[in-house]
């Protein structure tokens, strides 16, 4: 049982400001880390966003690009499995990035952990990263996104364990949930 969680906060549309990553080995999650993002858009910050995640211009404004970072990140990203909780959203945030610095898109595989809650709690009146944490009582730090990505972990290996999978793409399998490329 080996994956990836990956989670973004954006600055603005689809320029990220945040980035976290838990990595899971043999069912067990091993490492979790976050970055912030000093975003392409920088000075801009999407007043909203801001609000929603607590991160401000001034915050990021020492932080390492995406493009300065890609080193360091896609050894976590690449020839991976990943799992985010919405994860069209984060996908289409990292293509985005790795678009605008014109970086290569890295082999990767990826599923949604809010496809993995509706089937596996079907009986819940939600499934939003907030209403399946608190279910599973995981304590975390909501829209901080080292915090999501471990929090999403966490939920995906609960769903994987509901159906005594040994792998990701047995329990993907017996979920009904796909499994697509990056």
């Amino acid at each position: 049982m080996n994956f990836t969680a990956i989670d973004f906060e954006t600055a603005h549309a689809d320029f990220p400001c945040e980035i976290g990553l838990t990595r899971v080995i043999s069912g067990q999650i091993t490492e979790s880390k976050s970055w912030l993002i000093k975003p392409a858009c920088y000075p801009y910050m999407n007043p909203w966003n801001q609000r929603v995640h607590g991160i401000s211009t001034a915050n990021v404004s020492d932080a390492h690009t995406f493009e300065e970072l890609w080193t360091e990140l896609k050894s976590w990203l690449e020839d991976q499995y990943l799992v985010a909780h919405n994860a069209a959203f984060d996908m289409r945030v990292l293509r985005s990035a790795l678009a605008y610095y014109d970086l290569a898109i890295p082999w990767a595989e990826y599923f949604c952990s809010v496809s993995l809650s509706r089937k596996t709690w079907k009986h819940l009146p939600g499934h939003s990263l907030g209403v399946v944490s608190q279910y599973h009582n995981i304590q975390f730090n909501h829209h901080r996104a080292g915090d999501d990505a471990q929090a999403c972990a966490i939920i995906a290996l609960k769903a994987f364990e509901t159906v005594e999978a040994e792998n990701v793409q047995a329990g993907l399998k017996k979920l009904g949930v796909a499994l697509k490329k990056l």
